[in-house]
């Protein structure tokens, strides 16, 4: 008994726990959450390690005596674990999940279940019989069921399972009957709207079978008066979409109007209906139907563990409290300032014919003011945001040139050249490309990296087009550098088409006012024949006037020309043009590139400091307080603009800046510097580590694979959840990466280790930031990922679906939470275990952000499961991790202060 309470078997079943899941997010992957479920997440052995892992809990809270006044807060947080337990048990077992199906001036007073059922009736003595059952093709076991029948047996038995294998062919059952000695075999299809059964006769009695879910009837009915999608402005991207209910309740004698849409819940009866989807016609809804006991306890359970928390953190009992003692008994480091330059990369040098070059000096030395009054004119991108013409043009060509300024350019210049003079930068060599045996392809020089657009055309005939055809047929991970570049180069060509014939200016609104779509010159505008003609007469001259002022620098007519399209706009399009202010803030955004730019200065200062951190520790030696006071000044000042230009995107966006993957990287950035300059301001290593991963967090946020536009978002998206639940766990993940940080340079001191006592004071006092780091992070972890349940559960019903992104932020929660209680298992070397077990932890961390992300499908996927090739440098640094580690246990023989 003693060793089933102790920690050693804590870790044992965490371990198993944790492994499974991740296994199971797998088997989803690849044969579908059925599969995931019937082998794992629903399995009777899943369960019992369940209720094993809370029996174990209860024990080590014994064991542990946590009752102690000393120990309240830890005992509060464990009991918090219990309460969740007794939740999800009570959820698991008596809870209902399934869908109500409504059209629009119809009722319904039925809910179809999740789970898929086998219902035999005795149609003579009306009486009906069901059990469950789940086939999935790594679960296709033979059953055998026995029904009593006034004392006779029906024995159903299943002979072969044959699974769907296409949408045509549905999946059938072939099953044996057997009734009275007589025998009868049939073929069963699933029926998922349980109007149709198999009728079947054995010894003179009447069978129906059918194979479907479960239809429960409830005391009262729904009835949908009304269906309602809203778009985002000129797109067919929904924004909203609403069901106006009417409760008919006549036992109760109730009825009630009720809207129910995304993140608005209608509670009645017993049950919450959330909207979950509709029709494609739009003339009917699809509601979620849950019927939770398990939801009070485990939202006491919820709230019980973020108190606990809470008390863990300004507990003065607590090893939180006493690690931070420890840690103020000293400043670690000190540090010096870099003085750095904005370097520029050469701008690239392109041979022309004369008039190229004369055009290409005329526009940098006419053409930039007016560009940038050009750029404020307004655009409506495919998703329907309005937007300056400044953020267009600054997507579609860095799009193109990786650059934002080329040829000494500005990019609103090019954008605007580009519409002017199509012919000649059709000529410019001025599209990016990887492979040389792309360019070679083209027929264009190996040896230069840009291309021209007509160098892919010949004749008209595009060059690529079979090419592009069968790179796109191949999977994501059989596609070679090659494949890449090429369908990366058909996009770059996809986008200055669409520059060069005026697809991208989208800039007039519906002078007839029916509609919040925009239009671009090229497409068929549904004006009156007079307003048409005085639209492309307003814009050719505008065009022919930017010629004139390009050749002559004479801008006047230009100008009024752009005046009388932003009167245009102002006058047809007034209601949805955002406030001059927003617009403003966004054009400061893209021109000073906030985020871009403060990757090298975090990155610079990091590294410097680095080198001067260790340079101080192995001469045993420090610098002035006041050049780290004024580091310190300025990486605060850097944090002080880096959230202020958050804020400057929530703003411009309208909603909070972490809805996507680029925004929370950004963020994740911010985070991790924040939480340095805030909790660990005297620690020399901690601020650069810090300042380094917000650099390196910020460098791939601008690799290119992440979208940096500013989006409309999902209705499901549309919730202050969203500012909590994801604004936490992505803070968290800033707060675990500094640990990942802090276990490098901890497990390179090691290795540097000697007589040097000022080496061993600085692991210490940098194990002390690693686990107070780690307590925030896992505690922020923790709250987010059940604060996202609660999101869950108040926007479609269910606060745990064994989603892969869930699953594996669950699994991080466990593997931290191991983490955290080696010092039980480790009464030696503990220190040097914590810094390699923090930097090996982080790669759970890494698979729940990049891995799901790229390579399971799921709700929070985005690329739906087409495995990505895992980069080389992930596999290099594996390795490095593995060998530092082996090089620093060579001296791990560090004695352990008690904290």
């Amino acid at each position: 008994m003693q060793y089933f309470f102790s920690f050693a078997m804590s870790f044992l079943l965490m371990s198993i726990y944790a492994i499974a899941c991740a296994v199971a997010t797998f088997i989803e992957n690849d044969f579908g959450i059925s599969a995931a479920k019937a082998l794992i997440y629903n399995n009777a052995w899943f369960d019992m390690l369940h209720l094993l892992l809370g029996l174990n809990l209860i024990g080590v809270i014994f064991y542990n005596k946590l009752f102690q006044k000393k120990k309240y807060s830890i005992l509060l947080l464990h009991l918090s674990f219990i309460v969740i337990l007794i939740g999800a048990g009570l959820t698991r077992y008596f809870g209902l999940e399934g869908g109500m199906y409504i059209r629009e001036n119809q009722s319904s007073n039925t809910i179809v279940t999740r789970e898929e059922f086998i219902k035999i009736t005795d149609f003579d003595a009306n009486v009906s019989f069901e059990f469950p059952i789940s086939f999935t093709p790594l679960t296709q076991k033979h059953f055998e069921k026995t029904i009593d029948l006034n004392g006779e047996k029906l024995i159903i038995s299943s002979i072969k399972y044959t699974p769907q294998k296409d949408s045509i062919t549905p999946a059938s059952l072939k099953l044996n009957i057997n009734y009275q000695k007589a025998n009868t075999q049939i073929i069963l299809n699933p029926n998922f709207t349980n109007k149709q059964a198999v009728h079947f006769n054995l010894q003179g009695k009447n069978f129906t079978i059918n194979w479907g879910p479960r239809e429960i009837k409830l005391p009262f009915a729904l009835h949908l008066k009304d269906f309602i999608l809203e778009r985002y402005l000129g797109s067919m991207s929904p924004s909203s979409y609403t069901s106006k209910i009417q409760i008919m309740d006549e036992q109760n004698n109730i009825n009630l109007d009720y809207d129910i849409f995304m993140n608005n819940v209608l509670d009645y009866g017993g049950y919450r209906f959330f909207q979950s989807s509709y029709d494609q016609d739009e003339q009917g809804t699809i509601l979620s139907v849950n019927k939770d006991p398990g939801k009070i306890p485990t939202y006491i359970g919820y709230t019980l563990l973020i108190l606990g928390f809470l008390w863990i953190l300004f507990d003065k009992n607590s090893r939180f409290h006493r690690l931070s003692i420890y840690l103020k008994k000293g400043q670690s480091f000190v540090l010096f300032i870099l003085l750095f330059a904005n370097l520029q990369t050469p701008l690239f040098a392109q041979e022309n014919k004369s008039e190229i070059l004369n055009l290409i000096s005329n526009l940098q030395k006419n053409s930039y003011e007016h560009s940038l009054n050009f750029a404020r004119l307004l655009v409506q991108d495919h998703n329907g945001r309005i937007k300056p013409l400044d953020t267009l043009a600054m997507e579609f060509i860095y799009k193109i040139t990786q650059k934002e300024n080329f040829l000494n350019l500005h990019y609103d210049q090019i954008f605007l050249a580009m519409m002017i003079y199509p012919k000649e930068f059709r000529k410019i060599k001025m599209i990016a490309t990887k492979t040389s045996k792309l360019r070679e392809l083209i027929g264009a020089d190996i040896n230069e990296k840009y291309i021209a657009f007509d160098d892919v055309f010949d004749n008209g005939v595009y060059k690529l087009s079979n090419y592009v055809e069968e790179a796109n047929r191949k999977k994501p991970s059989l596609r070679t550098s090659f494949d890449k570049d090429l369908l990366a180069l058909d996009e770059k060509i996809n986008h200055a088409y669409y520059i060069y014939s005026g697809q991208a200016l989208t800039i007039f609104p519906d002078i007839n006012e029916q509609s919040l779509k925009w239009y671009s010159p090229v497409q068929i505008l549904p004006f009156a024949k007079e307003d048409v003609e005085r639209l492309q007469m307003l814009l050719v001259s505008y065009f022919l006037q930017v010629r004139n002022g390009v050749e002559n620098n004479q801008w006047q007519d230009a100008n009024e020309f752009l005046q009388s399209l932003k009167d245009f706009q102002n006058h047809y399009g007034s209601s949805v043009l955002p406030p001059k202010e927003r617009l403003d803030l966004e054009i400061l955004l893209n021109h000073y590139n906030i985020f871009d730019n403060l990757t090298f200065v975090y990155i610079s200062f990091a590294l410097v400091f680095f080198f001067l951190s260790f340079y101080t520790i192995l001469k045993n030696i420090s610098l002035s307080t006041f050049v780290y006071r004024f580091f310190y000044i300025i990486l605060s000042i850097c944090v002080i603009i880096h959230a202020l230009a958050l804020i400057i995107r929530w703003y411009v966006g309208g909603h909070a800046p972490w809805s996507n993957a680029y925004e929370s990287m950004i963020y994740i950035a911010f985070a991790c510097v924040m939480s340095a300059v805030i909790f660990f301001r005297k620690s020399l290593l901690a601020l650069c580590g810090a300042s380094f991963l917000a650099g390196i967090s910020l460098f791939v946020a601008h690799l290119g694979f992440m979208d940096p536009q500013i989006g409309n978002l999902v209705p499901v998206l549309k919730s202050y959840w969203l500012n909590i639940h994801v604004s936490i766990i992505t803070a968290s993940y800033g707060f675990l990466a500094l640990c990942f940080i802090i276990g490098i340079l901890s497990l390179i001191l090691f290795a540097l280790r000697g007589k040097n006592k000022n080496i061993d004071l600085n692991i210490i006092k940098l194990h002390c930031v690693n686990e107070m780091s780690m307590i925030i992070g896992l505690a922020m972890l923790t709250i987010g990922n059940f604060l996202g349940g609660v999101w869950a559960n108040e926007s479609w019903g269910r606060y745990w679906g064994w989603d892969p992104k869930e699953t594996w932020a669950l699994i991080s929660i466990v593997v931290y939470t191991m983490v955290l209680h080696l010092r039980f298992i480790f009464k030696t070397y503990f220190i040097f275990v914590f810094a390699s077990a923090s930097v090996l932890a982080f790669y759970s961390i890494l698979m729940t952000y990049f891995g799901v992300n790229f390579y399971l499908s799921g709700l929070h996927s985005y690329a739906n499961g087409d495995a990505f090739p895992i980069p080389t440098f992930v596999y290099v640094l594996i390795v490095l991790n593995f060998v530092l580690i082996i090089n620093a246990g060579r001296k791990r023989d560090l004695n352990t202060p008690s904290f």
